[in-house]
């Protein structure tokens, strides 16, 4: 009982902090128009209504929400991939991100074939998606740390979001093939599952806002 007050309450902060770095997106925009992330703003405000648009159809119109989110992860890593390709420099590690994208939309191809993407969470191409992004990322850091870059690489908010993005989906990553599985044997450890979930969301939001309010304009 407790443990489901507790993940109530993150629900909550979780909701609170999606909707305040939609917004210090729009605040600080001026930051890093002229970056990659010029359409940064536009997918934190589509976090911010999918979450609230994930609860109203759970409570309102039956617990099978799953294709709002199966959209969403295509959208949301495809646009980290477009981000990260932009940012890194190097000619070798953009077309390693290529193929990262093109194993992506074959895994997202296939996936729909054994399950069905109105009704089931798209297992394969999400596992793929998340493995990709966090190679972006290491290949993010690995040009840092091998330039000059590292100098004032926490002046760059595209830094700020990589911690937030690594924390989430390293730690999610397990949990989202677990949480089906313990929603049959368990609920107390379904309910631990979420709550860690919810924990990691909040981390990850955490991340992007003190990259709005630390980094300067590039």
């Amino acid at each position: 009982m407790k443990i489901d007050v507790l993940n109530a309450f993150l629900s909550h902060v979780v909701t609170f902090v999606e909707g305040l770095s939609a917004l210090l997106a729009i605040v600080f925009y001026l930051k890093y128009k002229s970056t990659p992330l010029k359409y940064f703003p536009i997918l934190l405000v589509y976090v911010f209504i999918t979450g609230l648009l994930g609860v109203y159809i759970s409570r309102n119109m039956g617990p099978n929400n799953v294709v709002i989110y199966n959209v969403f992860n295509v959208i949301y890593f495809l646009f980290f991939y477009y981000v990260f390709y932009n940012v890194i420099r190097k000619i070798r590690y953009r077309n390693w991100i290529v193929i990262g994208i093109c194993l992506f939309l074959l895994s997202s191809i296939i996936n729909l074939f054994y399950e069905n993407f109105l009704f089931e969470s798209q297992l394969l191409s999400y596992a793929i998606g998340a493995v990709v992004l966090l190679f972006c990322i290491i290949l993010y850091f690995i040009e840092v740390l091998t330039t000059s870059r590292i100098l004032l690489v926490n002046q760059e908010i595209v830094f700020w979001i990589s911690i937030g993005l690594l924390l989430f989906y390293v730690g999610y990553l397990p949990i989202k093939f677990t949480r089906n599985v313990y929603a049959f044997e368990s609920a107390n450890t379904y309910s631990t599952l979420r709550m860690v979930h919810l924990i990691l969301v909040i981390l990850m939001n955490t991340c992007f806002i003190i990259g709005f309010l630390w980094t300067k304009k590039k």
